[in-house]
């Protein structure tokens, strides 16, 4: 009887420690051409074999830009979402001259004057953020400085509601030099 344990955990254990890379090779799967859907709001380039719905992006849209208070407005051209490989999104970042340190890279993208997201999968947070650049970028007046605490203050409200003590009060009154407080992130 050892000798069939033996021989079955020799057989199984590499195969059981092979499902998890095959479940997030599956997840993160990217093919060469995209599939293009023009949702109420944005444009979305997904070259993932995930599909991402169209109206829940539209539907995060409409969240992000109550968090901040803008009114969408159908005359304003829509943000274009590219679903890509993380490491595109690398490459087009590094140019733009910021690199992290300690071999990070950026996970997701906005490129300001193209109304441009780049994310490598649908993730409410991680686009939530993206599109909070480009809602301060088209209907919030904020100078540059002030898009990245912006679009953290929209993250957070995305991913925990509303801050310790936090009234109703717009994600936008971060402008004019905004710090993290402790009010901010418990």
């Amino acid at each position: 009887m050892p000798l069939v344990s033996a021989l079955r955990a020799s057989v199984l254990a590499p195969l059981v420690s092979l499902l998890p890379l095959a479940g997030c090779a599956g997840l993160n799967a990217y093919g060469p051409t995209a599939e293009v859907t023009q949702s109420r709001y944005t444009t979305i380039v997904n070259y993932s074999t995930e599909r991402v719905d169209a109206d829940r992006v539209d539907a995060l849209l409409v969240e992000v830009a109550e968090l901040l208070q803008v009114q969408l407005d159908p005359a304003t051209p829509p943000p274009r979402i590219v679903v890509t490989t993380p490491d595109r999104i690398a490459r087009l970042y590094e140019p733009g001259g910021t690199r992290f340190s300690g071999g990070l890279q950026a996970l997701a993208l906005y490129f300001p004057g193209r109304r441009l997201v780049m994310i490598p999968y649908f993730d409410r947070i991680l686009l939530g953020h993206e599109l909070a650049h480009y809602l301060t970028e088209q209907y919030v007046a904020a100078p540059l400085p002030e898009w990245e605490p912006i679009a953290d203050r929209v993250e957070w409200r995305l991913a925990f509601g509303r801050g310790r003590g936090e009234k109703a009060a717009p994600v936008t009154r971060v402008i004019g030099r905004p710090t993290r407080t402790q009010a901010d992130h418990p």
